[in-house]
């Protein structure tokens, strides 16, 4: 009889208590995991968040299934664009249950780590381990290094990756052992979840491929995963295209760096004290003695397991280094993360589960595997936690990383959000003075000395950041603002043309141009920007909502009206659309559609209290006196008004009133 078949004849036989038992212990694990991540779902969103989902105007109209493979959906930022369709998919859900309310974006962030932790357990009964289901899942779930994936919305990627690797090797091992098909059509389709959520998903061949070679070696069963990789390869190239510029670091620095980094992911593993959103991780370009220790770490490692460990063990250790071999061969921005050993846990903990050769009959193991999870609840509570606000995340990463300057980077926004100048050109000071030559310290310090009123400064911060990056469009822009303050948009025009050149597809780049153009009475160059903007990026909320505006100035009211209406499509609490269009209805005397557009934004959420002022006439024009006059008298409660406009609105309110 097979360990398989032995195992589930086994657990067939289990009833009465024990199952009660079983039963019980999946509630207790579910409470406790209640427990830990309940807090999340009052957090708000986090900083890649805000470009990917608050300011994301694609994921409020996406128009048919096809916009969700167009990695410019991903984000505001096209230089931010990815392929990540389940993942913009999943946003648009969020955002038609509950707009940009972040407790339902955590809420499923949550539920997304439960499934996941379910698939880890169902790995385990796969396996020929049934018995394992409940501690295998309950040290996957409750372990710290999952933190980072369930709290923070961004990091769904990593946990819907994570469930199309797991559901194919789960639907590859039953496929194998039972000759279905289904299961076979299962294995393939949860590759291509995977895919669809993140490129890393693309080691589901790997996976299923060592799979293979530790039970039957049927090489011929893995083409159809070989086929959906090469598919996918060919349509992500299609839709993001070829990678241009020069690399972070070069090869031999990436294998150097993350020889190390393979080391301290096991350490975050085994200790996972020093969980941080910005590591105090740096890179290696020579073989130090640093590198040379953690090769032979690894290698001792490997070699131990290789040896003396079951299959299973041993597949899972490889299975690992696979996970992680994407962001170990391309060299990346980011050098370590904790969600990146996400799926890397996922593989570990049935494998470490039935390493250790745990019994849950043995009382002393069951009270060692108790205590062991109650630490691990509390420092995964405890890192919940730090996660609860922008400002904690970051001082957190400040004091484990001081000499990070991204960490730096990042409170110092935090500082400026809180109106906090001085702190923040201190934070923004150190970020810069750790690394001198990255363009985003430089941006941001530029901002802050701008909003200390230091505009030499700022000009010298903001060329700074374009001699590392001419590209960098936000910099461009605001150095441009700088110079048609200061009296010379002829540089202005310039400098963002120069940009234009080398970021041609972004909207805001045309947008600013044409509105220095403006501010230049050069109209036509103005709707010729605005307009190329358009043709960079259909759904520029600000560039449909400067396009109305010129429109409407000309008297072009029927195209004004088109312009403003597609703003309010992605931007339905877009304040400045929806003013402009009540007063451009009312202005061609239509109050009603004037009515219906005030009507609209005080469904959305809070308004100008200068609205009121145009809900309140196109009620009066209407004939509505009482609704007229109380919007009139919400308008002077609401918004601050000069004497004259209140003696103006008062007599009408008293004309209505004696009328």
């Amino acid at each position: 009889m097979s360990v398989q078949s032995s195992a589930e004849t086994l657990w067939a036989k289990r009833t009465g208590p024990a199952r009660h038992w079983f039963l019980g212990g999946w509630l207790l694990l579910a409470v406790v995991l209640g427990v830990v991540y309940a807090p999340a779902v009052d957090f708000p969103f986090h900083y890649d968040d805000d470009h990917s989902i608050v300011t994301n105007p694609h994921i409020r109209d996406v128009d048919g299934v096809g916009r969700l493979f167009d990695p410019r959906s991903f984000s505001v930022d096209p230089d931010r664009s990815m392929f990540r369709p389940l993942v913009v998919l999943s946003y648009v859900l969020n955002y038609e249950l509950g707009g940009l309310d972040p407790s339902g974006y955590h809420l499923l962030n949550v539920f997304v780590h439960l499934a996941c932790s379910v698939l880890v357990g169902w790995f385990s009964v796969t396996a020929g381990f049934p018995r394992h289901a409940l501690p295998v899942a309950a040290l996957f779930s409750t372990h710290p290094v999952a933190v980072e994936v369930a709290t923070y919305v961004s990091a769904r990627s990593e946990s819907l990756a994570a469930i199309g690797l797991s559901l194919s090797l789960i639907a590859y091992v039953q496929a194998r052992r039972t000759g279905c098909t289904i299961w076979a059509g299962s294995a393939i389709a949860s590759m291509g979840w995977g895919l669809l959520a993140k490129a890393t998903a693309i080691v589901s061949l790997a996976l299923v491929s060592l799979w293979e070679l530790r039970t039957g070696k049927r090489w011929i069963a893995l083409t159809p995963f070989a086929l959906m990789a090469c598919v996918y390869l060919v349509q992500m190239r299609a839709a993001v295209g070829t990678a241009v510029g020069e690399p972070v670091r070069s090869l031999f620095a990436q294998g150097l760096t993350q020889t190390k980094a393979l080391v301290y992911y096991l350490n975050l593993l085994v200790i996972p004290t020093r969980l941080n959103v910005e590591h105090a991780f740096s890179e290696s370009h020579i073989p130090d003695l640093t590198v040379i220790a953690a090769g032979l770490v690894v290698c001792s490692v490997a070699i131990v397991i290789w040896r003396c460990a079951s299959s299973l063990l041993r597949f899972a250790f490889l299975g690992s280094v696979l996970t992680l071999a994407p962001s170990t061969l391309v060299p990346l921005n980011v050098l370590v993360n904790d969600h990146r050993l996400y799926p890397v846990l996922a593989l570990l903990a049935p494998a470490l589960i039935k390493g250790v050769g745990y019994r849950a009959h043995s009382r002393r193991q069951t009270s060692l595997f108790v205590i062991l999870l109650a630490a691990m609840s509390l420092l995964s509570a405890q890192r919940v936690g730090v996660w609860s606000t922008e400002m904690s995340l970051w001082t957190d990463a400040v004091a484990k990383a001081p000499g990070m300057h991204r960490a730096h980077l990042h409170l110092g926004g935090q500082y400026e959000a809180a109106g906090d100048t001085k702190a923040a050109l201190g934070s923004f000071r150190t970020a810069v003075e750790l690394a001198p030559h990255d363009q985003l310290t430089n941006y941001n310090y530029g901002n802050a000395l701008l909003a200390a009123h230091d505009s030499a400064g700022a000009i010298t911060a903001f060329r700074k950041s374009l001699d590392v990056a001419p590209g960098f469009a936000n910099a461009a822009i605001n150095l441009a603002l700088l110079h048609n303050e200061l009296g010379d948009p002829a540089a202005a025009i310039d400098l963002l043309s120069s940009t234009i050149g080398l970021r041609p597809g972004n909207a805001e780049l045309y947008r600013r141009r044409a509105l220095i153009h403006r501010g230049q009475r050069d109209d036509v160059a103005a709707e010729r920007d605005l307009r190329a903007a358009l043709s960079a990026d259909p759904t520029h909320v600000e560039s449909l909502y400067s396009l109305g505006n010129l429109l409407s100035d000309y008297g072009r009211s029927v195209k004004a009206t088109q312009r403003y209406e597609a703003a309010i499509r992605q931007r339905p609490d877009h304040q400045g659309a929806i003013f402009n269009l009540a007063l451009l209805s009312l202005t061609v005397g239509n109050p009603s559609m004037a009515r219906q557009v005030c009507e609209a934004a005080l469904l959305v959420g809070p308004v100008q209290g200068k609205l009121y002022y145009l809900l309140g006439q196109a009620y009066d024009e209407l004939g509505r006196s009482d609704l007229a006059i109380t919007n009139y008298q919400r308008f002077l409660q609401s918004w601050p008004v000069v004497p004259q406009m209140e003696k103006v609105v008062r007599e009408r309110m008293k004309l209505l009133s004696d009328g």
